[in-house]
């Protein structure tokens, strides 16, 4: 009987640790997703296509590619949903997720501290900001002070003008040296159009993206000094939205738990700009 009693209790203490040790079921993704977008069976994503090689399109196609659209795609198959892109300007990229005109942006967007003033984000990849010029111009401009009293072209709806502008005030203007002066442009593209044809004599850029043209035009641009103010790109949603904000965290999170994330940044040459794991805000 005691032999009895011991076996009983040997088999309960061994079942009561199996119950213990085992991990939680892992939550499921497309469960979380709110109703309505459940309902619709798709999520609507604000990029702008204009920003190799985390979204853009080749020339003469109309079909939207990068790492952030092939991301994106990525994120809709986990949650067994449709990803739709509304292609526009990125300066209308956070009024739309505020107005819910899109539900989410996934555009190479900066998750700063004023933006998450009105916004939520997951971040999922670092970047910052990255002056260059000319390899014409790359013995006389060297490092970052050598921009004094130059001028920078530089997308004005991007937290690139505002960096460089602080850097110049900090650094230039405080010190009583002559500041850089700030030429704002409609996008990128243009910045280097406008240091190409010499009404500038600098731009910035993230590192990815100078990466991305030295490939397309070996020999042409050079890189001025250490990145800048490296902030991780964030998708973000409005701050009452964070039932879809969770269920694309949790399909992030499986992405980057068996290797899709990381395939995807091999695939476009992005590996050194991976994190080690998606973060809302910043935080775990």
């Amino acid at each position: 009987m005691h032999q009895r009693t011991c076996t009983l209790i040997g088999i309960l203490a061994v079942l009561l640790l199996a119950f213990t040790v085992l991990p939680a079921a892992a939550a499921d993704p497309a469960g979380m997703l709110p109703q309505e977008i459940q309902a619709k069976g798709k999520i609507i994503v604000g990029i702008n296509g204009i920003f190799p090689p985390m979204e853009f399109k080749e020339p003469g196609k109309d079909e939207l590619i990068g790492f952030d659209v092939d991301l994106a795609r990525a994120i809709g198959k986990v949650l067994g949903v449709e990803i739709v892109f509304d292609d526009q300007k990125f300066d209308q990229l956070i009024n739309s997720v505020n107005t819910s005109r899109v539900d989410m942006v996934i555009s190479g967007l900066s998750d700063t501290a004023v933006r998450q003033k009105t916004l939520d984000f997951i971040d999922y990849f670092h970047s910052g900001t990255q002056c260059y010029t000319t390899t014409a111009l790359a013995g006389e401009i060297k490092e970052l002070n050598d921009l004094s009293g130059k001028t920078l072209a530089v997308s004005a709806a991007t937290d690139y003008l505002t960096t460089m502008q602080k850097w110049s005030k900090d650094n230039l203007e405080a010190k009583g040296k002559p500041v850089i002066t700030i030429l704002a442009v409609d996008s990128e593209a243009t910045a280097r159009l406008q240091m190409i044809q010499g009404r500038a004599q600098a731009s910035a850029i993230s590192p990815e993206v100078l990466g991305w043209l030295e490939k397309q035009n070996p020999g042409q641009f050079a890189p001025i000094g250490p990145v800048l103010n490296p902030d991780p790109y964030g998708i973000c949603f409005k701050k009452d939205n964070t039932a879809l904000r969770d269920a694309v965290f949790a399909a992030l999170q499986q992405l980057f738990a068996d290797g899709t994330y990381q395939a995807i940044l091999a695939d476009w040459e992005l590996t050194p700009g991976g994190m080690a794991e998606p973060l809302i805000n910043g935080r775990k």
